[in-house]
């Protein structure tokens, strides 16, 4: 292009008028967002509601963790994707995400709390996932049922790094509780890997119902081995073994055979731990159905 047409470019691109505030905001249809109050402080609901009359019993419902930054991401893959079902697997479901009241993607510090197990030798500040299953399966529950019809018994659970931790640790103490679980990246690096001796004593005693249910292992390739990142987090990244270890977690449960849950594992070439998320979160409304 010649300096005149790109000058005309940019003269066009300047006469374009300004976003004002009266400009309506964008919104996405169907969904809604609330706050509710709870012991470990107040959580923000973001909430998707399938299009016509809900199938007996109510619709399939996937709970999401860390609402802020996955809840857009999912609803629009579901948009695109239930389209077509038949060819892409994925069918109408609620989408109910549990984030916190904050303007950004993460709340740091009450995730560190809310998405971890009270392991011995956890740092200080963790230990909260017992008290949120809890309010998730209690009172979180509970108020998405006022607002829409769901089916409890086609619940499914999606977690990421350490709210993929937190969905592991859901599968292993309340099997059932979600029908399909995906546990994203789980950092089962945490206090030590404390997650895989327990996943281990899981192995040894299984409950009856585990072929009733589902789970899914997903990392991303980058997680363990990445030459693009200087030495200290290489060494970070080798030390807690990501996708080792994930594939080690659905390698035992799969070993139960017709004792044990539907497996899946996924490994995303090319994918860091931060940008996997999306391609998992999509992975997971096809795992959910």
């Amino acid at each position: 292009m010649g300096r005149r047409g790109a000058l005309a470019l940019l003269g066009g691109a300047a006469a374009l008028p300004a976003v004002g505030a009266e400009d309506p905001p964008v919104t996405l249809l169907r969904t809604r967002q609330w706050d509710l109050a709870g012991p470990g402080g107040p959580r923000r609901i973001f909430a998707y509601r399938p299009e016509g009359e809900p199938p007996a019993g109510g619709f399939p419902v996937l709970y999401l963790l860390d609402g802020n930054a996955v809840f857009l991401t999912a609803v629009e893959a579901l948009l695109v994707q239930q389209r077509r079902a038949q060819a892409t697997g994925v069918h109408p479901m609620a989408i109910v995400a549990v984030g916190y009241p904050t303007a950004q993607p993460f709340d740091t510090a009450r995730r560190a709390r809310d998405y971890t197990p009270a392991f011995p030798g956890a740092p200080e500040g963790s230990g909260g996932a017992d008290a949120f299953l809890d309010q998730l399966l209690g009172g979180i529950a509970a108020s998405v049922a006022e607002r829409m019809p769901v089916n409890p018994a086609r619940a499914a659970l999606f977690g990421h790094s350490y709210g993929g931790l937190f969905a592991l640790h859901a599968f292993l103490t309340r099997p059932g509780a979600f029908r399909r679980t995906i546990a994203a990246s789980p950092s089962l690096w945490f206090a030590g890997g404390a997650m895989m001796e327990a996943v281990r004593r899981f192995v040894a005693s299984p409950p009856p119902n585990l072929p009733e249910l589902g789970l899914l292992l997903t990392v991303g390739g980058l997680e363990e081995e990445d030459p693009a990142m200087p030495p200290a987090r290489q060494a970070t990244l080798r030390e807690r073994a990501m996708v080792s270890r994930a594939r080690e977690v659905a390698g035992l449960l799969s070993g139960l055979g017709p004792r044990g849950p539907e497996v899946g594992f996924q490994l995303f070439d090319g994918e860091n731990h931060g940008s996997v998320l999306p391609g998992a979160v999509n992975r997971a409304l096809r795992f959910v159905g």
